[in-house]
């Protein structure tokens, strides 16, 4: 019982191990567009495992992970009845709501996942094209959970701070995988 639940941690246990050393191995040598695609795809580890222990009724959990094992894309029944493929966006809005840090964090590694200004940063700062708002949210999480002293943000203050925000990442997916039998193969609390 909840075979592929298991199998399917282990996976997301093998991926982030594999970031993690990938993550230590592509910082050492400065490639830090490389770290904040790591760190995106880790990102993709702790929305996904956040929408089963969520949102997934554990009795449909061992299927959504048997469909991923198999290659097959998670679906969802809508209100209508009609099965529909679960997008990045909805795992997203989940992890949101658990992690009040991850849309920022999502947002702007994927500008290292996609071809983007960001891919520029050796020649001019792409945080000055942040709109204010972002940068001062951005400021507020370094400041609360690293501890950045400044007021302004850098991109140079930011590569600073890219291993312990790929640590807080990783260690929330950490504390899912570590559990015996995890918080995933327990019902949702009402």
């Amino acid at each position: 019982m909840h075979e592929n639940l298991r199998s399917y941690m282990r996976l997301v246990e093998k991926r982030s191990r594999e970031h993690n050393q990938a993550f230590g191995m592509l910082y050492a040598q400065g490639l830090y567009g490389a770290c904040a695609a790591i760190i995106r795809q880790e990102i993709d580890n702790l929305i996904r495992v956040d929408y089963l222990a969520f949102s997934v009724p554990l009795a449909d959990r061992d299927e959504l992970c048997r469909e991923a094992l198999s290659g097959s894309r998670w679906q969802r029944c809508t209100a209508k009845g009609k099965l529909t493929d679960i997008r990045d966006v909805q795992f997203h809005t989940y992890a949101k709501n658990n992690h009040s840090w991850v849309s920022l964090a999502y947002e702007y590694s994927s500008k290292f996942i996609h071809l983007t200004n960001f891919w520029n940063y050796g020649v001019s700062d792409p945080l000055v094209t942040m709109p204010a708002d972002d940068r001062s949210e951005m400021i507020s999480y370094l400041s609360r959970y690293h501890g950045f002293p400044g007021h302004d943000l850098k991109m140079n203050d930011l590569f600073e701070y890219l291993p312990q925000v790929f640590e807080k990442i990783r260690s929330n997916i950490e504390c899912y995988v570590e559990q015996k039998d995890g918080l995933l193969l327990h019902p949702l609390s009402s």
